[in-house]
C-alpha cells in the first residue's frame, strides 16, 4: 500500500475526539490516533472549547468515525508523543490524505513543527493558503 510514509496499519475509526484526535482498534487494544500535520481547535472535554472546535470535531465525525482508514508514520519522526498517541497520517478509503482536506475545508490549521519536514508539508501550506483565500470554515470570519 502506498501512501506519505511508511504504511503502518488499516483501522476502523472507533470514536472521534476532536478534529486531529480519534480513537481506534490496533491489533484489539484501543489506540489514540493523533493526526500529523494539523491541529484543529479545541472541541471542549480536557481543555477549554475554542471556535470552530465544534464544527471540526462534527467534520472529523462525517468523514471518519466508523470508516477504515489507512495509517502511515512519516519518516524520521517518532510513531508515538508524549501523550502516548499514535502519530500518523491518515488516508482514508478513497485515497484522499484526511489531514489536507481538514486543512482545505478550514477545520484545521497546518502543524508541522521546526524540525519536521513531513512528506505532504507543502501540500498542507498550500491547502491553508487556498482555505484562507477563499474563506473556508474558520476562515470564514477573518480580517483582511
Amino acid at each position: 500500500m502506498e501512501g506519505p510514509g511508511d504504511f503502518y496499519a488499516t483501522v476502523e475509526v472507533h470514536e472521534v475526539v476532536d478534529g486531529d484526535t480519534f480513537r481506534a482498534f490496533l491489533d484489539g487494544e484501543k489506540v489514540r490516533v493523533r493526526i500529523m500535520g494539523i491541529n484543529s481547535p479545541e472541541s471542549g472535554g480536557y481543555r477549554e472549547e475554542e471556535d470552530w472546535g465544534a464544527e471540526a470535531k462534527v467534520f472529523a465525525k462525517k468523514k471518519l468515525e466508523g470508516r477504515t482508514v489507512h495509517l502511515f508514520t512519516d519518516p524520521g519522526d517518532p510513531a508515538y508523543d508524549q501523550y502516548d498517541r499514535l502519530l500518523v497520517h491518515v488516508v482514508m478509503e478513497n485515497g484522499m490524505n484526511y489531514a489536507v482536506l481538514a486543512v482545505a475545508e478550514g477545520m484545521a490549521h497546518t502543524y508541522i513543527l521546526r524540525h519536521q519536514e513531513l512528506t505532504i508539508g507543502d501540500t498542507l501550506r498550500k491547502a491553508e493558503r487556498l482555505a484562507k483565500a477563499e474563506r473556508r470554515g474558520m476562515w470564514s470570519a477573518a480580517e483582511d
